[in-house]
């Protein structure tokens, strides 16, 4: 409860959360189910959402109970819905320190990990960001964590959990069928063949983990043909959008790109790859299962038309790996040299956050993109419309490290161009810095003390 609320804290005070244009399509759904008993919106931004909006229903059906709230209480159905991202993302750091634990780390090392994954990655950045991607890295931990708890005890409530996880993150996107629902639910296939119990007990641990999962797909489909009398359909179905990136482009893109690669934003994560052969070595089913999610997503989105994830900070479809990822590097050996070249790129994605916090996306993009703009001959200082138009923008913020969003934000925090969101009460920082330091170290002595149980309890 304490490591929640600590990050929770600190997300909050990050700012309000940014819509964006795909999160205020799907906050209007959520608006128009509660005032209007409808799921009809306008879209006076590109027109590409009208009369319905072009996402799945999951986060907006999440939204519903914030806007009605709001909207009852303070008569703001915006209002509540700034508190959704920040508390996905507490949750995750709960989940994953809880994930550690049970992989058998101890809790002052799981505590560490989860408040680097807090701090030190691209988690801090989009708690402030009405995106999807944050819900799927929650639904992937708590799948991952199901299918450990089954694997170790057997109980169907463990499957139920994980298919309920991997459901939602098919609720929140299609892909998630792909990129979530087969990899987890081939894991729960091969654990529950393995296991020694009646056939009719395996079908029945079988359909308790893909319940949930057929439902959620039962409603996107309906949603689907309510919307577009067809599933599958709407306008980012067409030809001119799809898988048209060449795939090496987008791994590359995707992993080591100035402008979004994930190595590059969060670059503890090499260290996940040293670890990795450690943690396959211990746990090689969950070991297998993580590499299958890394590699589908990887694969799926390289080759996606948008693979960069638009106008967003960072690999924005990568973001739902980064916890798991994180798992392996719990276990790489006590060596000096390793230890502090992990401590090292830890305070370096720290750094690369703080930066994103005192130097805001939002100020890069809105004077970098349309100077880029202008230089292409789009148009005298406009925002490119999604398509060619940005596309070519994007092939130059992407790979040309001069546009690059880190060099251009570390450009204006050296020339003191900066707009933190907390700027306002920026009088009370060391206060509430005093407050979150004395929570983290009751964090960290609480893990101490938990350590120490356990191992009065082991003798």
């Amino acid at each position: 409860m304490l490591l929640f609320a600590v990050t929770a804290f600190v997300y909050l005070l990050s700012g309000r959360t940014f819509f964006g244009y795909d999160g205020e399509m799907m906050y209007r759904v959520s608006e128009s189910i509660v005032l209007r008993h409808s799921i009809q919106v306008v879209d006076p931004i590109y027109h590409l959402s009208e009369p319905y909006a072009a996402y799945a229903i999951g986060l907006s059906l999440l939204m519903v109970p914030l806007v009605a709230m709001g909207a009852g209480l303070f008569h703001d159905p915006r209002l509540l819905v700034t508190l959704l991202e920040p508390t996905v993302a507490a949750l995750t750091v709960v989940v994953l320190n809880l994930l550690l634990v049970e992989l058998g780390c101890s809790w002052r090392r799981s505590v560490v990990i989860a408040l680097a994954y807090a701090f030190g990655t691209l988690a801090w950045y989009y708690s402030s960001v009405l995106f999807t991607e944050p819900v799927i890295g929650l639904c992937l931990l708590v799948a991952v964590l199901g299918m450990l708890r089954h694997r170790r005890g057997g109980s169907v409530g463990s499957l139920v959990i994980a298919g309920i996880a991997a459901g939602l993150a098919v609720l929140m996107r299609w892909d998630s069928v792909l990129t979530a629902a087969a990899p987890v639910g081939l894991c729960a296939v091969w654990v529950v063949a393995r296991a020694p119990a009646p056939l009719r007990s395996r079908i029945l641990k079988l359909a308790a983990f893909g319940a949930p999962v057929a439902i959620a797909v039962g409603i996107d489909l309906a949603y689907d043909v309510l919307r577009f009398g067809q599933p599958l359909g709407g306008p980012y179905s067409g030809d001119q959008l799809g898988f048209s990136t060449p795939f090496l482009k987008g791994v590359f893109g995707l992993l080591l790109s100035p402008g979004v690669g994930l190595f590059v934003y969060t670059p503890v994560l090499m260290m996940s790859i040293v670890a990795f052969p450690w943690f396959l070595k211990r746990w090689k089913v969950e070991g297998a299962l993580i590499l299958a999610l890394f590699a589908v997503r990887l694969a799926f989105f390289a080759r996606y038309w948008s693979w960069d994830g638009g106008a967003t900070w960072g690999p924005r479809f990568l973001v739902p790996l980064i916890p798991l990822m994180l798992v392996p590097v719990a276990f790489l050996p006590r060596d000096r040299r390793i230890e502090i070249a992990t401590i090292v790129l830890a305070a370096v994605g720290v750094a690369i956050q703080l930066l994103g916090q005192l130097v805001p996306y939002g100020l890069y993009y809105g004077t970098i993109v349309p100077q880029l703009t202008t230089q292409l001959g789009f148009c005298h200082g406009c925002l490119p419309f999604p398509g060619p138009q940005s596309e070519a923008v994007s092939n130059i913020t992407d790979f040309d490290w001069r546009y690059a969003p880190l060099t251009v934000q570390v450009k204006y925090l050296l020339q003191g161009i900066t707009a933190p969101p907390w700027g306002e009460i920026g009088v009370a920082i060391p206060l509430l810095l005093g407050m979150v330091g004395y929570g983290l170290v009751r964090v960290q002595r609480l893990a101490v003390g938990l350590d120490a149980a356990t191992e009065r309890v082991a003798a």
